[in-house]
């Protein structure tokens, strides 16, 4: 695909399932939001910006899933509105579980406005996994994962695996993560969260940011962060409420922030 206005929603609506949609060096922008029904990877070289003018770059529907590969998304060219994000799900309940992957990419200056996300999710949609390894994310007003929708507490959660490696946070304004299963159903085994040889600077101090936590974790079942750092930046709260989780801190490193905290005052 060659760089210029709208080739890359051209491109998506004409890929199949499971087909990888390869970006030429350049700047592409996006004028509406590319809707994906079937899974798509679009890749770049490390060369390829991206930016969008509506209120989200992408969105996964029912049967769809992303996969994004050595590029760069930028939040330049988004409307002054609150609450845009960059990926989003459906606002309708979806029938089938997705995927979303980063690879290899950068993601930056998500703040034409507060509460720009990353990554948004509605209630009744749910991720088999959601993997960030070896990106870097910079200059976002809200919250990189915002799986936080199922707030019924019926034991229901928005993903299942959720993993970062290798990936650098910087000027991030809500969490890196901010995932949320509630109530005291155990007939399900999630979410799972590692998180590891990351770096984390000056994120999750924004007024804004309910959860006071540059990592909030309740209800995880399995938790493993290890081998990151944390430079002047909110702690990392986990709150186990449910079942027999497991939480595993090992080998990190604050700098001018907090020690984690673990509430277990909820649980059973």
């Amino acid at each position: 695909v060659s760089p210029g206005l709208d080739t890359l929603v051209k491109a998506v609506n004409a890929a199949e399932s499971g087909d990888i949609v390869a970006l030429a060096e350049g700047d592409y922008l996006v004028s509406r939001t590319i809707k994906l029904d079937r899974p798509v990877t679009v890749r770049g070289n490390g060369k390829v910006r991206i930016e969008f003018e509506r209120t989200a770059l992408f969105e996964i529907a029912d049967g769809g899933s992303l996969k994004l590969d050595g590029v760069t998304i930028s939040g330049n060219s988004a409307p002054d509105s609150a609450g845009n994000t960059a990926i989003r799900t459906s606002r309708y309940s979806m029938l089938g579980n997705y995927a979303l992957v980063v690879e290899n990419s950068v993601i930056e200056d998500l703040d034409t406005n507060h509460s720009f996300n990353f990554f948004s999710v509605a209630k009744h949609t749910f991720a088999d996994r959601i993997e960030i390894r070896d990106s870097v994310f910079r200059n976002v007003t809200g919250a990189v994962l915002a799986l936080n929708r199922e707030l019924d507490d019926l034991g229901i959660y928005n993903a299942e695996y959720i993993t970062i490696v290798g990936s650098k946070f910087e000027n991030i304004g809500k969490a890196v993560a901010d995932i949320y299963r509630g109530g005291t159903d155990e007939s399900t085994f999630g979410p799972h969260f590692l998180m590891s040889e990351s770096a984390v600077a000056a994120t999750g101090k924004n007024k804004r940011n309910k959860s006071g936590a540059t990592i909030r974790l309740h209800g995880v079942q399995a938790t493993d962060i290890h081998d990151n750092e944390f430079v002047d930046s909110s702690p990392v709260r986990i709150a186990e409420t449910v079942g027999e989780p497991v939480t595993k801190l090992s080998g990190n490193r604050f700098d001018g922030t907090a020690e984690p905290t673990i509430d277990t005052s909820l649980r059973p």
